[in-house]
C-alpha cells in the first residue's frame, strides 16, 4: 500500500505534520493549484490498482480498505462505496459524532447517471476507485473547483462503471463551516450551474433528452438559480436562461423572481421576495 500526501501550498503547518511520519508517507509539495490538481498529481505519482482520495476533513476507519477490496473482487466492481460518519463542530473547538450516512443505492441501481447527476454523493474517503477508470475519465476536473468530487462520480457512471456497496462505516467526514463548498456560496452555485450545462451537453451528444434527463436538468438549474439569487449573483440570469431553454414549465420562483430582478435589480428583488415569504 502506498500513502502519498500532496501539500497544495499549505500555510498552516500541514507540511511539517505530513513529513513527521517519516519514510512510510511520501510527501509532495508545490504551489497552491486547487483540489483537482493536487488529487491528479497524487494519482499520477502512485501505482496501485485502487485509489482512495482523502481531503483534509476526511479520515479512514481501520480495516476499511481490506473490506472494500473484498467487495470489489466479489462484484467485479470499478467503484466501491461504503458508509461514512459525519463529525460536526461541537461549539467548543472540537467535533462530535453525527449521523451515519449512505448513498441512495436504489437510485444508483436504477440509473447511475441520473442519480449521480442529481443527488447521489459520498465523501471522497468513502469511495474506492479503480485506477484504470479514473485514468480513462482523465481525473478530477480543474474547471469545477468546488464540486469536482461529485463530478468524478458522475463521470464514472457516464463511463459505464460497475458500482458495489461495502456495507460498513469506513470513513469519517468533518463537516466544517469553512470547507471549500461552504465558505463561498457563489463559487459553489456557479459550479453547480456549469456542471449541469456540461452534463446536458454530454447527454445531448447521444440524441434528444429523455423526459427524466430534462427533469433532472431542470432540478439542477432550479437549485443553481435559487442559490445564485440568494447570493445576488448575476449568474442567476444564466441559470434561468438554462431553465427556459429546456421548454419545461418554469418553476414558480423563477417565474416571479426573474422579471422582478430585471426590473429592480437582484438585491431589491431578493429583499422583496424574502418579505413575502418567497
Amino acid at each position: 500500500m502506498e500513502v502519498l500526501v500532496v501539500d497544495d501550498g499549505s500555510t498552516d503547518g500541514s507540511l511539517a505534520v505530513a513529513r513527521s511520519f517519516g519514510p512510510q508517507v511520501r510527501v509532495l509539495t508545490g504551489p497552491n493549484r486547487g483540489a483537482s490538481a493536487a488529487r491528479n498529481i497524487g494519482m499520477k505519482e502512485t501505482e496501485g490498482t485502487w485509489i482512495v482520495f482523502l481531503d483534509a476533513d476526511d479520515m479512514l476507519e481501520p480495516g476499511t480498505l481490506s473490506q472494500r477490496l473484498a467487495a470489489a473482487k466479489t462484484a467485479n466492481a470499478d467503484v466501491v462505496i461504503c458508509d461514512w460518519l459525519e463529525l460536526r463542530d461541537d461549539g467548543c473547538g472540537g467535533v462530535a459524532p453525527g449521523a451515519r450516512r449512505s448513498i441512495d443505492w436504489s437510485a444508483l441501481e436504477a440509473d447511475a447517471e441520473l442519480a449521480t447527476a442529481v443527488h447521489v454523493w459520498a465523501t471522497t474517503a468513502a469511495i474506492f476507485y479503480r485506477r484504470a477508470l479514473v485514468e480513462t475519465i482523465g481525473g478530477f476536473r480543474p474547471d469545477l473547483p468546488v464540486i469536482q468530487d461529485a463530478r468524478l462520480l458522475f463521470d464514472a457512471a457516464h463511463h459505464g462503471a460497475r458500482f458495489a456497496r461495502s456495507d460498513h462505516v469506513g470513513a469519517r467526514y468533518r463537516v466544517l463551516a469553512q470547507s471549500l463548498s461552504r465558505r463561498d456560496p457563489v463559487r459553489f452555485w456557479r459550479d453547480v450551474l456549469a456542471n449541469g450545462a456540461q452534463i446536458e451537453a454530454l447527454w445531448r451528444m447521444r440524441g434528444a433528452l429523455t423526459p427524466r434527463q430534462e427533469a433532472a436538468l431542470s432540478g439542477i438549474y432550479n437549485n443553481a438559480a435559487r442559490g445564485l439569487f440568494a447570493a445576488e449573483s448575476v449568474d442567476y440570469f444564466s441559470a434561468v436562461a438554462r431553465q427556459r431553454a429546456l421548454h419545461n414549465s418554469m418553476p414558480l420562483h423563477s417565474r416571479i423572481a426573474a422579471p422582478l430582478a430585471r426590473k429592480v435589480g437582484l438585491p431589491r428583488a431578493r429583499r422583496i421576495l424574502a418579505w413575502v415569504g418567497r
